[in-house]
């Protein structure tokens, strides 16, 4: 090659677009060794991982074959994820994501692709079901089980108040 840069020997995952985005830290380059698609993280000391999501059974195959791991730390409001340090075996919980780091020629962990985790939401109350009558749910059911063509027609429902009439369902 004349500019120096390896092509890759593979197609680049799609999802990869998203996980590193343009502002993030991380960077997805081809291993200039041997053609593979890595994520390199260049934020203090560069280093390369492998692509995969790591996680399940395939951390029990990382720790195994005594591959360095790094933790995923998705970060919601910055868009992007960030790599954090596992401390070897210490630092790893197995309900965590992590990325193997990139051993030349050597096949990855896994393959899987990074799905953010589930947004938390803070404990609340729990919910005490509905505050209607039986007579309100029976009739929003059946307003709402009716077809459109005829619910154009539908007169709203009125209640009787203390001497006012109010619409209660429109």
């Amino acid at each position: 090659m004349s500019d120096g840069k390896r092509r890759a020997s593979e197609r680049k995952p799609s999802w990869l677009r998203a996980f590193v985005p343009k502002s993030s830290p991380l960077v997805v380059t081809v291993c200039e060794g041997c053609g593979l698609y890595v994520i390199e993280d260049r934020e203090t000391v560069w280093e390369s991982w492998d692509y995969g999501c790591v996680a399940g059974d395939d951390l029990t195959v990382a720790i195994i074959l005594d591959r360095p791991l790094t933790r995923v730390t998705w970060l919601p409001s910055v868009g992007h994820p960030l790599l954090r340090s596992t401390c070897g075996d210490a630092g790893i919980r197995p309900d965590g994501q992590y990325l193997a780091m990139h051993m030349c020629h050597l096949a990855r962990i896994s393959v899987k692709p990074f799905k953010p985790p589930k947004r938390e939401r803070p404990p609340g109350k729990p919910w005490g079901g509905p505050k209607l009558s039986k007579q309100e749910i029976a009739e929003f059911k059946r307003i709402w089980n009716m077809p459109y063509s005829r619910l154009k027609y539908e007169k709203a429902p009125t209640m009787v108040g203390q001497g006012d009439e109010k619409q209660t369902l429109f």
